[in-house]
């Protein structure tokens, strides 16, 4: 390209046309533009960059003045144009460079602290980098704005790994750096800001960047030393673990001594920070949330030098750097100390003098010393951590350590320690130091002989303890040291696999028993081993093929099941044939002997009758037992019908467990062929089982087909559910709702509730000859009255007990609302009738269990689940507007109950029973804001009516639940009305003033909650608490008014009993009060809110009562003294601050008026400060 247009371009002096010259040669050629530098001659070179030095203090004040200026990016252009044609320029240079390119450069370099675009700016630097290697004395300048802008660069969010190697590839000028260039051009500041950038500490190369800077002297290492410590409480593990190899790479590439002795005390101070350090969360701190442990953070730091011990002399740094201080820890009084210290030592194992051979030695007889003693610690923390620790050395350092001190590690952990009784963790890490030290097979000549006297831990009473048994027992299998029952008898697995309640350990033993009763064999094994377990333990066969499913496939588990439903076919013919041909035998006899008795005049022949009947006998009973002897499996004297039984409930146990398998596209004709088979035995099974008790467990398997395949089954269903009495309980009929429900039957189950139902509510209607009597009263009276006529024909409350064991189960509930919406609908508008019988005929109420009194509960519980049910589906919204208003209708129907001044009380019971039905609406979120407000005013209404300990418990719980509605609507933008807080707050006053002060004290104005509803009392306060906690107090009235109401309430009853005998004594409080205390005890936050809430609500009271309210929070700050649960020593401190600030602005006159109790106040506080080191 003609180099004319450049040079006119540049005499121009207009930005765009040169933008223009530069865009037209770059779309002709890629090399265009170096082509066009290239045939500048000197004087033109001269000339152009003489003119680019006047562009370039242009375009730098323009930045300077105006950082978004409209014509910053024609700048930015200009920029990248100039220094790509100054990289160019500076190629071509031989001898002389043109004249003004070195202050071009200088000012472009300058400038990049103002550049914002990425190409341009990594073409200056790019120019930089060129032009200080042909002038070496100019790096120290010009790198300095390279690398600032790179860094600048790197640190952005959006920055990718590219820009920290580019900065990584300066290693050379950054080593040529000093102290003071890096705090007088900001570089110090940006360096230290990258240890907190993941690309940084995450890349090798960024890692070694930072290294690099421990080699500019003391302050600087103190600099990073100083934001290390800063972001290390902020960091993750991995990053921790990225830091401690930023520490080995500034000490191993460290230059002068003095910079290792800096580098070195800061890794030991890392040390000692994490032999002292929290072994919990510490929560908020300056930056963020610390949300790791600090000595875990702190030692995953460390552990990236530990690993390098392989290295001499990295292992001798290690030794001198902990010598001052691990060794000293090791002993310190606090457990804590000690298990942070003794972590360390584990992971730094072993230490190395580098003194010679002898000392090396002593130092090793010392650390053997250590770790015996550490495994006797009295904190079992500590011995837990001494346990994993001494395992894994044994592990990997068998070879070098002694064959006595072998010896008493061992006698330690097996004889010892893993009986343990004091800890179970303690327990279990024995158990998992044993599975460590199966990974050597040096251990395993010792382990073998040791194992086998281990195996009482199988029936430790802790289930940590246990599956960690199980586990090594797995391991000893896979491994092959020994045979299983060498080490421990089977049945002993098989009797733990029955009694143990854990689904972990029976996971783990049905694993380890699966070889024995599962093996990968033919069918017929398969079915032996599982007769085998059936006849020896039946339970433990249930829980094996519950949890065989993570051993075996479905092809398998079809395979067992066809084999066992064959053997009982088979089994089961025999025993019919047999039955039929002892019948046909004693018919036999029976004929014989009438005969006999017709003969019975001719003596002869009778006594010649009865010897010929003698051996037919004889040989009947040789026959028999030779039909017993060719029975294979039957014939097995453990063999008898409860295995049946069990082989029965192992089908069920794989076919309910395994089902959505099974009906999978690829397992489909495994069903099929079970459903087949089945289906062609079903009458003879049923034949067999009909008047055993194996026919529960064949209803139960043949429910979890189709009712198709099992139609005489189900016909027995349906007449097993006609002939129940009124009186049977859910374990009579429960199988048998289960398999109509899993056959898709509910609407014949709920038809079959339905009529016993409509036959007792028609029964309510009175003869004809009542009613004319009844109907001149009701002329009088203007009410309407319903008279209770008997029946015996329906059975109302088998009906109901069906109904609330649908409610109940969840997957049969599930079933019914899908299905059969419609005939669940019906029966709920067919009970509502009984709310108007009650209102009616209060007097009918009899019990708690009479039909009046349960079926007003279940109405309003099968309403409540029809609105759940609505709620979560979308089509239903109009039927969930319905049913709104008729549970408003319930709400009215109890206030109406409550109008009448003789109240019958289980209508009380009634009551509330309904009011906790619709409360569990508020926890889910079924409820409209206008039914949520009537329930609130029907909750308030009915606890004052009837103020009984459960009564104001489940007010107390109701309020509870809807102060979690009415802020969880407001979170999601739902409007809550202030009248909602209101009534809250009118239930939690209303609770908090009733309870007596004791126990046994009862009035009419006082009532004593027993011991089980003070429990959840303290638990609902304790949580009511929490919710107050999470919506800040200061920044809600309504919600600081409830923690008001209960700081008040203490305050109170410390003020009232101030006076008392029983000074300090909890009994004199009432039970409210020592529900509250016991609720904030248990944490830290409630106790600081409430002892706050209670110091701010000494501003309102008037200034006589501030003496008498400081005493009496002086009772309460040593009553919590005593007792302090999870307060911390912080919120003491901070309380005692504040009542002596309350405390001085008591006048002395009223102090001396008051000595007595003043003294007790400077005795109690000066107490407390001694307590907390005040």
């Amino acid at each position: 390209m003609d180099h004319q247009a450049l040079l006119r371009a540049v005499e121009s002096s207009d930005y765009t046309v040169f933008i223009e010259w530069f865009e037209k040669a770059k779309s002709q050629n890629n090399l265009a533009v170096k082509e066009s530098v290239d045939r500048l001659s000197k004087n033109e070179l001269c000339g152009i960059w003489t003119v680019f030095i006047k562009w370039v203090m242009d375009m730098t004040n323009s930045l300077k003045e105006n950082p978004d200026s409209p014509e910053k990016d024609s700048i930015m252009k200009v920029l990248l144009i100039m220094s790509s044609m100054a990289t160019y320029t500076i190629e071509n240079i031989s001898r002389n460079e043109p004249q003004g390119l070195s202050p071009s450069l200088k000012a472009m370099n300058g400038s990049l602290k103002l550049v914002t675009c990425k190409k341009a700016g990594a073409s200056i630097c790019e120019m930089s980098e060129h032009y200080w290697k042909v002038h070496p004395e100019l790096e120290m300048i010009l790198s300095v704005n390279v690398i600032s802008w790179l860094l600048t660069h790197a640190l952005h969010p959006k920055a990718t790994m590219t820009s920290v190697k580019q900065l990584w590839s300066l290693k050379g000028s950054i080593g040529k750096l000093n102290p003071q260039i890096l705090e007088r051009s900001g570089l110090l500041e940006l360096f230290l800001s990258s240890i907190s950038n993941s690309k940084f500490i995450s890349s090798n190369e960024g890692r070694k960047c930072i290294a690099c800077l421990f080699n500019f002297g003391p302050s600087v290492v103190q600099a990073l030393q100083k934001t290390i410590k800063k972001f290390i409480p902020l960091a993750t593990i991995s990053d921790c673990e990225a830091l401690g190899e930023i520490y080995f790479k500034a000490w191993r590439s460290v230059v002068t001594e003095e910079s290792r002795a800096d580098i070195e005390f800061s890794i030991q101070d890392i040390m000692y920070n994490a032999v002292i350090a929290f072994r919990t969360p510490v929560g908020a701190v300056e930056g963020g949330m610390n949300k790791v442990p600090m000595n875990k953070l702190l030692f995953h730091l460390l552990h990236a030098l530990h690993r390098q011990r392989k290295q001499r002399t990295v292992a001798i740094l290690i030794n001198n750097l902990y010598k001052p201080i691990l060794w000293r820890y090791l002993e310190a009084s606090n457990g804590l100390v000690r298990a942070n210290a003794l972590c360390l030592f584990f992971d730094a194992f072993p230490f190395e003098s580098g003194e010679g051979v002898e000392e090396d030695e002593v130092v090793r007889n010392k650390q053997w010393q250590i770790m015996l003693a550490a495994l006797m610690d009295p904190v079992p923390l500590v011995r837990s951590i001494a346990i994993q620790g001494t395992c894994r050395i044994l592990t990997e350092y068998w070879e070098i350590v002694p064959v006595h001190i072998i010896q008493d590690f061992i006698t330690a952990l097996l004889r010892k320690l893993l009986y343990d009784s004091s800890s179970a963790d303690v327990r279990a890490n024995v158990v998992k130091g044993l599975v460590t030290m199966l990974g050597s097979n040096q251990t395993h000549n010792l382990l073998e002989k040791m194992i086998p006297l281990t195996n009482k831990v199988l029936h430790d009473p802790n289930e940590k303890v246990r599956a960690e048994y199980v586990f090594l027992l797995t391991h000893v299998q896979k491994l092959k040291i020994s045979k299983l029952w060498e080490v421990i008898e089977v049945s002993h697995l098989v009797a733990r696999l029955a009694m143990d309640s854990s689904k972990n350990v029976c996971r783990r033993l049905v694993a380890l028993l699966a070889p024995f009763y599962y093996p990968k064999a033919t069918p017929d094994i398969v079915f032996q081993r599982c007769l085998r377990l059936v006849i020896d333990n039946r339970e433990a066969s249930r829980k094996f093929y519950q949890h065989i499913d993570n051993c075996v496939g479905v092809e398998q588990m079809a395979e067992l099941i066809l084999i066992i439903w064959k053997f009982l076919r088979n089994h089961i013919h025999k025993k019919l044939e047999q039955n039929r041909i002892s019948q046909e035998r004693e018919e036999t006899a029976r004929q014989n002997r009438s005969r006999v008795a017709k003969r019975s005049r001719r003596g002869e022949q009778v006594e010649r009758t009865e010897e010929t009947i003698g051996d037919e006998d004889k040989e009947n009973q040789a026959d028999e037992s030779t039909d017993g002897d060719g029975e294979d499996d039957g014939s097995n004297e453990e063999f008898n019908e409860s295995s049946i039984i069990g082989l029965i409930d192992v089908m069920c146990i794989l076919l309910s467990g395994n089902k959505t398998k099974f009906k999978a596209p690829q397992n489909v004709a495994f069903w099929d062929e079970i459903k087949s088979r089945f289906h062609k035995t079903c009458s003879l099974f049923f034949r067999y089982f009909k008047n055993s008790d194996g026919l529960r467990s064949l209803i139960y398997l043949y429910g979890l087909m189709s009712s198709t395949a099992s139609t005489l089954v189900l016909s027995f269903v349906k007449s097993q559910l006609k002939s129940l009495t009124d009186e049977a309980t859910c374990k009579e009929f429960g199988h048998l709702v289960d398999v109509m429900c899993n056959w898709g039957r509910g609407e014949d189950l709920l038809e079959f509730i339905t009529d016993h139902l409509h036959e007792i509510l028609i029964s309510f209607v009175s003869d004809q000859s009542s009613e004319n009597c009844d109907s001149r009263t009701r002329k009088g009276t203007g009410k309407k009255r319903v008279s209770f006529k008997k029946t015996n024909k329906g059975k109302p409350m088998l009906g109901l007990r069906c109904l609330i064991y649908i409610l109940q189960h969840p997957y049969n509930k599930k079933i019914i609302l899908r299905k059969n919406l419609i005939p669940m609908e019906q029966l709920c508008d067919s009970l509502k009738a009984v709310t108007l019988i009650i209102e009616n005929n209060p007097e009918m109420l009899n019990n708690k269990d009479s039909f009046l009194f349960v079926a007003a509960s279940v109405y309003v519980r099968t309403l409540l689940v029809l609105t759940s049910f609505y709620k979560r589906t979308k089509d239903e919204e109009l039927k969930y507007t319905e049913s709104q208003e008729k549970i408003l209708g319930v709400l009215d129907w109890i206030t109406r109950l409550m109008v009448d001044e003789n109240l019958n009380p289980l209508e009380g019971d009634l009551i509330f029973s309904v009011v906790a039905s619709i409360s569990n609406l508020v926890v889910i979120h079924s409820m409209s804001s206008e039914v949520h407000r009537q329930f609130l005013s029907t909750v308030l209404q009915a606890v004052k009516r009837f103020p009984s300990s459960s009564h104001l418990t489940l007010a107390m719980n109701c309020a509870h639940s809807s102060l979690v509605f009415i802020w969880t609507e407001r979170s999601i933008g739902n409007e809550c009305d202030a009248e909602c807080d209101r009534q809250i707050n009118d239930i939690i006053f209303y609770v908090l003033e009733r309870p007596s002060a004791t126990e046994s004290s009862e009035t009419s104005e006082e009532v004593s909650l027993n011991e089980d509803d003070w429990i959840v009392m303290r638990n609902v306060i304790r949580k009511i608490m929490e919710e107050c906690h999470r919506h800040s107090p200061e920044k809600h009235e309504s919600i600081r008014t409830i923690v008001r109401k209960m700081g008040d309430t203490i305050r109170k009853e410390m003020f009232q009993y101030q006076q008392s005998e029983e000074q300090g004594d909890v009994t004199c409080l009432h039970q409210i009060s020592k529900a509250i205390i016991a609720a904030f005890r248990v944490r830290n936050v409630l106790a600081k809110m409430m002892l706050d809430e209670i110091f701010e609500a000494l501003k309102i009271d008037e200034d006589e009562m501030v003496l008498s309210n400081l005493v009496a929070i002086t009772r309460l700050l040593e009553h919590l003294s005593q007792d302090k649960g999870q307060i911390s020593a912080g919120t003491f401190v901070h309380a005692i601050n504040s009542f002596e600030r309350w405390w001085s602005t008591v006048g002395e006159i009223e102090k001396r008026a008051n000595a007595d109790l003043v003294s007790h106040v400077n005795d109690t506080v000066k107490d407390l400060k001694k307590a907390f080191s005040i």
